[in-house]
């Protein structure tokens, strides 16, 4: 069915190469075949990163174990299925054929020791017609699983692990750009805190753009009746997880941040990580990123949704004048302040809430908002202390009289001078 929006246009151009718009499906079991990248194409994404490749065949590349936790919104992944070098080159070139209009990108990494690796897997997708090589030094669950898991046997230092090297890194991103022709993006991990750090120096080293990956290395929810025992019924034991999804959504914004401010404003950054929404990406854009992935979405939601997705964000922009992306790019950048530089006001926010649960409304039986009814009573507006009084049971002027008050003993006044006398101040309302 053809898309009710067409108009897919909100160009940016990245090292030479123009894309539609500034949204890409990111790396990710979306993006493993041919069918896929046709879906991509007719709806609208600028561009695909095509699903990792390891070279050689890494140790660590089993059988996919998804999990979706729906009511806290992030997705688990322990074990996946990588592509092989043959099955990556193949689908460059069908991905050519099939989906003409959006950017490819290949997602490398080369499991050895030596640079020639990956100048060797570089060319070859060069040669593929890829438009973008990148070279993946963000994924955590590959050697980094192995270490923080405690049985790191030695193995080749690859995804999060590699990126967390600055002069690793850097060395490799300059010997594939001296060897190559297309551009070469860096896709970098925040695992280690040293993702900023690395972004400027491979930008240093010749990259044409940087960015973070979506996960983080995590712990699932557990079985508390059986903690050891995984609660994936695909596998046996419990273990560290990808995990990604929109509550990631906060930190891959400072992570964008980060990164902006290391490598400053004029070169290319592109970020992803809990993108769900199109004021995901806006809010992305303006904390520095150029291009903007998404793929747990895609997992949830198809590629259907991105038509209107691009609607919404032209629209958003036409309302407040940006003519371009640039335009509301860097925005939090140039303006977010730390904490010494903030303007503070005197006073305090009003509180919305009445029934905010302080200590004495824990303590109470019946969990009467005495916090609220007292502030009332203090800015003398007696009807609201009454209707707060009376909010909870119709029996508060016996209570007021003879409950034996626990409220008054959680009272966090009593640690200055003496608990409020809240059960008197309750009777006077009453009266």
């Amino acid at each position: 069915m053809a898309p009710k929006y067409t108009d897919f246009e909100i160009p940016v151009e990245v090292a030479g190469v123009r894309f539609r718009n500034p949204f890409l499906v990111a790396s990710g079991p979306t993006t493993m075949n041919a069918d896929q990248l046709r879906a991509i194409n007719d709806n609208g994404w600028a561009a695909a990163s095509l699903k990792l490749t390891i070279y050689p065949t890494p140790y660590i590349n089993g059988r996919p174990r998804y999990g979706y936790y729906e009511q806290e919104e992030y997705l688990s992944f322990t074990s996946e299925k990588r592509l092989t070098l043959d099955e990556l080159l193949k689908l460059i070139e069908e991905g050519r054929k099939v989906a003409p209009d959006i950017v490819l990108f290949s997602n490398i990494t080369y499991s050895g020791e030596d640079v020639e690796g990956w100048i060797k897997v570089a060319k070859q997708c060069e040669d593929a017609g890829v438009h973008i090589n990148e070279l993946n030094m963000g994924c955590p669950n590959m050697s980094f699983n192995v270490e923080m898991s405690g049985e790191d046997h030695g193995g080749p230092k690859t995804g999060a692990s590699l990126g967390s090297h600055p002069e690793a890194a850097s060395r490799i991103v300059k010997a594939v750009k001296e060897e190559t022709n297309v551009p070469v993006f860096v896709k970098l991990c925040p695992e280690g805190g040293q993702m900023g750090r690395v972004a400027k120096a491979v930008i240093d080293a010749g990259a044409d753009c940087v960015g973070g990956n979506a996960n983080r290395l995590a712990v699932v929810p557990l079985n508390l009746d059986d903690p050891v025992a995984s609660t994936n019924m695909l596998q046996r034991e419990i273990g560290l997880s990808c995990m990604s999804g929109r509550w990631v959504l906060p930190l891959a914004k400072r992570d964008a941040y980060e990164i902006r401010r290391m490598i400053g404003p004029e070169p290319a950054a592109f970020a992803c990580g809990g993108v769900t929404e199109w004021r995901d990406a806006v809010e992305m854009g303006m904390c520095g990123a150029d291009l903007v992935g998404l793929c747990t979405a895609t997992l949830i939601k198809g590629y259907g949704f991105m038509p209107e997705f691009i609607h919404h964000v032209k629209q958003y922009m036409q309302e407040h004048g940006y003519e371009t992306w640039r335009d509301l790019r860097d925005l939090v950048v140039r303006n977010l302040k730390s904490a010494p530089e903030l303007t503070l006001f005197e006073g305090h926010a009003q509180i919305k809430d009445p029934n905010l649960s302080a200590p004495c409304v824990f303590n109470c039986p019946a969990h009467v908002p005495a916090q609220g009814y007292v502030r009332a009573v203090a800015a003398e507006d007696f009807e609201m202390a009454y209707r707060l009084i009376c909010s909870k049971n119709p029996f508060q002027s016996i209570c007021g009289k003879i409950c034996d008050h626990p409220c008054e003993e959680a009272c966090t006044r009593r640690h200055k001078d003496e608990p409020l006398r809240i059960r008197d101040i309750k009777d006077a309302v009453l009266r």
